[in-house]
Order: structure tokens, then sequence, then C-alpha cells
């Protein structure tokens, strides 16, 4: 095993690396979701104005689906990955009861936020 000094292997670097870089992957993720989202209304739109019945009708195929449930995913996880980050930068200490919190509050709102493309479908 490396030794590394004691200033980059201290208590909460290895993790604000980790948050760091799943932050950016987490953007790029959201991005192309996004941009995928974006494109499909384009394309695939019979109207100017998208009626509840095309949204619902559009809804019911798997791959939207999946791709809104993807799009709320990592937009809920790059959103409250920030809020952690800012947290920390602003002096956190009691970082593990926080990561629990947002974890909690994060799946709460994922399965509210499922819930709500299921309900829409039906």
């Amino acid at each position: 095993m490396l030794n590394f000094p004691r200033i980059l292997t201290g208590e909460g670097v290895l993790l604000n690396a980790m948050t760091w870089l799943l932050q950016r992957i987490s953007a790029a993720l959201l991005l192309v979701v996004l941009g995928i989202h974006i494109w499909a209304l384009y394309v695939f739109n019979t109207s100017e104005v998208i009626s509840f019945s095309e949204a619902r009708a559009r809804l019911s195929s798997a791959p939207y689906v999946l791709l809104y449930v993807l799009l709320l995913f990592f937009g809920l996880f790059h959103a409250f990955n920030g809020v952690y980050t800012v947290m920390v930068d602003m002096g956190l200490k009691t970082r593990k009861t926080t990561i629990g919190i947002l974890i909690i509050l994060g799946t709460a709102l994922f399965g509210i936020g499922v819930y709500s493309i299921i309900q829409f479908i039906m």
C-alpha cells in the first residue's frame, strides 16, 4: 500500500474527492439525458401545443418512462450532492448525519417522483 502524506489521507479527503467526482459525472449524465429529452420533444412533437392526452400517450412508452426516471434520479443526485458540498464548504461538522438525512430526503423525493410518473400514466 502506498504511504501518502497525512494531509492527503486525512478524514474526509477521500469523501470530498468522491463527491467532487460524482458531481461532475452526474452533471455530464444530466446534460446527456436532458439533451435526449429536448431532442425527443423536438423530433417527435406532432403539434405546436402538447395536449394532456398526447403527453400521457408519450409517457406510456417504456423509453420515455426510463428517460424521465433517469432525469429525476440524476437531477436529484446532482442537487443534493451540491447542497452537501456547499454545507461542507461552509464548515459542516456532522457529515455522516447530514449524508444520512440527505439520502433519506433524496430517496423520499425520488419515490414521490416515480409515484407521480406512474400515476400520470394510469
